[in-house]
């Protein structure tokens, strides 16, 4: 089984009558400030991000007839879907968002504390040890916030193409706990617009993989 896929294997899932679910890192957004304990909640898509989520949709509009859209409430995710959208011929369409997808993460058990863990800007470094350990101050056990968000997930998606765009640390979360990707690095890390994939087979058997999109080669934002 594949861990790492592209477009085309996710547009030859669902040709073969399987369901797909995206949850899709948002596009390029502007550097979020390490004091900002809102984790840069208003924040939004630079020119890049825009034009790059276009291209996203464009891949996939082929099934735009049976697709569903929700986003974290954050700027940059909100806009993200809706970029998506308009490039799979569905501007103006409601996205709806839900606070799991943000900073209500399932992830989170006390979002203060972890705003404090990460203002000294050593995010990569928290994160990788909570993956490894699977246990981090402020945060849910990492099995037990993706079982959470899995079942959620599964509650919700109700179309045969999901885009539910979100953030990097809960999809990298998502991606190591379900062994698809146990060896992120800064360098092999999630760049904008890369998804973890939950592939619904028929049977209703689940598979996982990291799609990696190739529309940016970023994983930071960028300074306004």
């Amino acid at each position: 089984m594949k861990m790492e896929i592209t477009f085309d294997d996710v547009k030859k899932e669902l040709a073969c009558g399987n369901r797909v679910l995206l949850m899709v890192r948002h596009a390029e957004r502007y550097k979020i400030d390490h004091n900002d304990p809102t984790f840069g909640e208003s924040l939004p898509l630079t020119e890049e991000g825009i034009s790059t989520s276009i291209k996203f949709g464009e891949n996939l509009k082929e099934f735009s007839d049976d697709v569903q859209f929700v986003a974290s409430p954050l700027l940059r995710t909100v806009m993200t879907a809706q970029n998506i959208a308009k490039g799979m011929e569905l501007e103006g369409i409601d996205v709806e968002t839900a606070d799991l997808l943000g900073n209500g993460s399932f992830y989170f058990s006390d979002i203060t504390r972890v705003y404090e863990e990460f203002r000294d800007g050593s995010f990569f470094e928290k994160i990788f040890a909570y993956f490894k350990n699977g246990t981090q101050c402020g945060f849910t056990p990492l099995l037990e916030a993706t079982d959470s968000l899995e079942n959620w997930l599964m509650e919700k998606f109700s179309s045969r193409l999901g885009v539910f765009t979100s953030h990097d640390l809960y999809i990298g979360a998502f991606l190591h706990a379900r062994n698809v990707k146990t060896d992120f690095t800064f360098e092999t890390w999630l760049r904008f617009l890369d998804a973890a994939a939950i592939i619904i087979e028929r049977d209703g058997k689940r598979r996982y993989a990291l799609l990696r999109a190739g529309l940016s080669d970023k994983c930071l934002g960028v300074r306004k």
